[in-house]
């Protein structure tokens, strides 16, 4: 036989497994397996970018209806203001109407 065959032979020889390794094969086929976890994380970082978005559309929904609300506000100082003017010239006239 050649040296080439002999190693050949010794690498193919039947070599009997230790004693462990029927319980790290099952520890190992219980984990979950690598794709998993990587469905998993991608999965959860879809969930948050979604949460994120609505988060910011409502966000920006809010900041627009308090801006709609301030104006509101103004329109309404501003109307109360030229009401007040307003009576405060009927009320002068009505007062040197009764002197």
């Amino acid at each position: 036989m050649t040296d080439f065959e002999d190693q050949l032979r010794r690498a193919l020889e039947r070599v009997e497994p230790s004693e462990d390794f029927a319980a790290r094969v099952a520890t190992r086929a219980r984990r979950p397996a690598p794709w998993f976890q990587w469905r998993a994380w991608a999965a959860a970082g879809i969930a948050a970018s979604l949460v994120m978005g609505a988060l910011s559309f409502e966000l920006d929904r809010r900041e627009r209806e308090r801006q709609q609300g301030q104006a509101a506000r103004a329109q309404l100082i501003q109307a109360i203001q030229i009401t007040s003017a307003q009576l405060d010239k009927i009320n002068r006239k009505v007062q040197g109407a009764l002197r």
